[in-house]
């Protein structure tokens, strides 16, 4: 490969890792060419860019950005998956297509937060909450007592004018 193209696909991997936050190294042999189309498409649509790069450019890239991967993470293909998601969440998509496939798609590392993965490290990603399972599990906890104390005031305000009303209709009976 001409000198020229690899710093041009440096440069380029670079520019994506620097948009991008986490990221994913996934080993993609064993898959026909029709099966990693496919996996691309719907992973796409969960919002992940699967990328192949060489892996002497991937090692050097990250490498210069201060992330160094085990050896062996280099060792046979390996595809990086980007995406506007957290690395739990893109997880999850790829476990579902390898579910959903029957398929292997070995998660081989990734970066969670400026921390570095191995492979078990990855595959446990399925398993987290990601950040807007989170949320809703924060946001039902906060509410959930919220909503309590508000249907106990409303029935403390609603009786309020029934109470008033009997003791009028007592005294004005008291007063006949």
């Amino acid at each position: 490969m001409a000198r020229r193209l690899k710093v041009m696909m440096a440069n380029q991997l670079r520019q994506r890792l620097d948009d991008a936050g986490d990221l994913l190294l996934v080993d993609f042999s064993g898959l026909s060419s029709e099966e990693d189309f496919v996996a691309r498409k719907e992973l796409r649509a969960d919002g992940l860019a699967i990328g192949v790069v060489k892996n002497s450019i991937l090692r050097r890239v990250l490498e210069e950005k201060g992330t160094e991967f085990p050896a062996e993470t280099y060792a046979g293909p390996v595809a990086l998956v980007l995406g506007g998601t957290d690395a739990i969440t893109a997880s999850k998509s790829i476990a579902g297509w390898r579910k959903k496939n029957g398929k292997v798609m070995a998660l081989k590392g990734g970066m969670l937060d400026g921390e570095v993965l191995g492979p078990a490290e990855a595959e446990q990603l399925v398993k987290m909450l990601s950040f807007q399972e989170t949320r809703a599990a924060v946001v039902s906890a906060i509410a959930g007592p919220l909503t309590s104390l508000v249907a106990i005031t409303q029935n403390l305000l609603t009786g309020i004018p029934g109470v008033v009303q009997a003791i009028a209709d007592k005294k004005s009976k008291e007063g006949e």
